[in-house]
């Protein structure tokens, strides 16, 4: 039987991420905030494995400056680590910058293994701005 997956809203007891729009797999969200409905920032799933997206990894996100140090990145990329399961994706490439300590501890927070890190190769559309990115793997199939 094959699974219906309702990905147009998904909410935690704090936050709802609202589907902005999905196309050539993939799903961007607003997140807001469930008690007052005030936006505080996206994030972005990406339904897919290629050699450009390795560097940008299948999730993304950013919340705004003021509503930073709460967890929101943290919760929004549980939700859509389910949603990517519920797709069937068997594994999840998270990065981040070097320097970008709170990315970092959102993408341990979520309990993604460390890889590497790695040089962004001059013809990815990430370079020159971005030199280096640290690859993460989340690991979707369950085990027994």
């Amino acid at each position: 039987m094959k699974k219906i997956v309702n990905f147009r809203e998904l909410e935690d007891d704090l936050i709802i991420l609202r589907m902005d729009y999905f196309f050539d797999r993939q799903i961007s969200y607003f997140i807001y905030l469930k008690e007052t409905n005030e936006y505080i920032g996206y994030c972005d799933l990406r339904l897919y494995h290629n050699p450009e997206l390795y560097y940008y990894g299948n999730i993304g996100y950013r919340i705004e400056p003021a509503f930073r140090g709460n967890n929101y990145a943290r919760r929004a990329a549980l939700m859509l680590i389910d949603l990517a399961r519920d797709f069937g994706m068997k594994k999840l490439i998270v990065t981040c910058n070097p320097e970008n300590e709170a990315s970092r501890k959102t993408i341990e927070a979520i309990r993604a293994r460390y890889i590497k890190t790695v040089r962004v190769p001059f013809w990815h559309p990430l370079f020159p701005e971005e030199r280096k990115k640290m690859i993460y793997q989340i690991d979707l199939e369950k085990k027994e």
